[in-house]
């Protein structure tokens, strides 16, 4: 079974707990020299997402189509120990999401402050007055990531225009950039939000969807 960094893992917000203790801190998925891959894009698909038996969008499922396992490895999208896509590795990420981010509009103001965990001293220059500023700490080998990322996506999508998307990918937990933010933070995502005044509202961290819907809607009478 494969093991993650504890401070991934969040009882309290609902995570699933994918190992009883760890010893060691490993790197994350996708490192060299590690039995896994990267949780890449290849397993999300447009449109309607039919699952199949494997529980994972059947036009991609390798099991019904491994003609498409050369592609995964040549990506390095690929779990050794359970010899599946890591992007469809439900006992390593049983917080996996297939479904695409919406569309949204050019206009939707998304911006990567951070791609490669690069350092961003101050978040307050960032922030945009007059919109509520979601700062999201992620990084791609997190599954429970992807449900905030999506989620924020949708009320785009949904035409909310009062609201400031503002991404910043960690790579891993020794970046410059997690060093200045995360090292105290038990599990990802980690979401910092702002109020319409520009100023720091609350910080949440985990995939709690409604705590982040309430926090937006309180960060907007700010």
């Amino acid at each position: 079974m494969m093991t993650l960094p504890v401070r991934q893992f969040s009882v309290t917000l609902g995570f699933s707990i994918l190992v009883a203790a760890c010893a060691s801190t490993p790197p994350p998925p996708g490192t060299a020299g590690t039995p896994h891959g990267k949780l890449t894009e290849m397993s999300r698909v447009e449109g309607d997402v039919v699952l199949c038996e494997h529980k994972v969008p059947e036009g991609v499922c390798t099991k019904h189509h491994p003609e498409l396992i050369s592609q995964f490895k040549r990506a390095g999208d690929w779990c050794t120990p359970h010899d599946v896509p890591e992007s469809q590795c439900l006992k390593c990420h049983p917080d996996l999401t297939f479904e695409p981010l919406p569309k949204v509009s050019e206009d939707a103001d998304i911006k990567w402050l951070s791609k490669a965990g690069e350092d961003v001293p101050n978040l307050d220059t960032h922030a945009v007055k007059g919109k509520v500023t979601v700062f999201d700490f992620y990084a791609e080998w997190c599954a429970a990531c992807r449900k905030v990322d999506g989620h924020v996506y949708k009320r785009f999508a949904a035409g909310d225009t009062k609201l400031a998307y503002r991404k910043l990918n960690l790579v891993e937990w020794e970046s410059p950039l997690a060093q200045r933010y995360v090292k105290d933070v038990p599990t990802l995502p980690f979401v910092v939000i702002y109020g319409t005044d520009g100023k720091r509202f609350t910080t949440l961290h985990g995939a709690d969807l409604a705590a982040v819907d309430r926090a937006i809607s309180d960060a907007s009478r700010r």
